[in-house]
């Protein structure tokens, strides 16, 4: 009997521990404007992978594969760093206040890309849902079932980061100090006074459910 529970155990652990799929960040999952953000993913088994992201206005963008014609295929118990294009961070953090999400689903058989592709590149008008607007997580899944051509099983995992309303400064000088020039604030005169918007600095956040 005591054996019996013991394996019991073991087994409830390796499923806690070892999900079909994980996406998470480098963070929290708390930002502000500007941050770079560094996003991970691991399966459980190799298959093929692709990861979206829903910004706090709900336009989406696909940092996984980077391009439509790239390659899906991920090997299981591997962390991967989803970088973006040029080996840089997946993205960066543009929403100012709000929450963003990020979904990695994997399937066993590839994803079909042509009706969100246009000349090579991905096409964001044809991913551009106001489903995602009303449920991220919801219009995501919708639109990686629509990639899912062959209608089979598929596993999914969703982080959600915040972003932090950006921090107003006032004064004659750039919080950097003399000698930076900042395009949110705008042309210099004189001795350092400065014009124009105010200076945003960055901020994220995250967590992961399975499914």
């Amino acid at each position: 009997m005591v054996t019996s529970l013991l394996l019991l155990h073991s087994l409830s652990a390796a499923v806690a521990v070892d999900p079909p799929v994980r996406v998470w960040f480098n963070s929290d999952g708390h930002y502000e404007f500007g941050d770079r953000a560094k996003v991970y993913a691991q399966t459980a088994q190799d298959g093929y992978l692709v990861v979206l992201r829903a910004d706090a206005q709900g336009h989406v963008r696909v940092l996984f594969p980077i391009d439509p014609d790239g390659n899906q295929q991920t090997r299981g118990g591997k962390k991967d760093e989803l970088k973006g294009r040029g080996g840089r961070e997946a993205f960066v953090v543009d929403d100012t206040t709000g929450h963003g999400t990020v979904l990695a689903a994997v399937a066993k058989t590839p994803f079909q890309f042509d009706e969100f592709a246009k000349n090579g590149r991905w096409d964001y008008t044809a991913l551009d849902d106001p489903g995602v607007r009303a449920d991220p997580e919801a219009g995501l899944m919708d639109l990686v079932q629509r990639m899912h051509g062959t209608g089979e099983h598929f596993d999914y995992d969703v982080a959600s980061y915040t972003v932090s309303p950006p921090p107003r400064y006032v004064g004659w000088v750039s919080p950097y100090g003399p000698g930076w020039w900042d395009p949110w604030y705008g042309p210099r005169v004189a001795v350092g006074l400065r014009f124009g918007s105010p200076y945003y600095r960055p901020f994220f956040g995250g967590g992961w459910r399975r499914r």
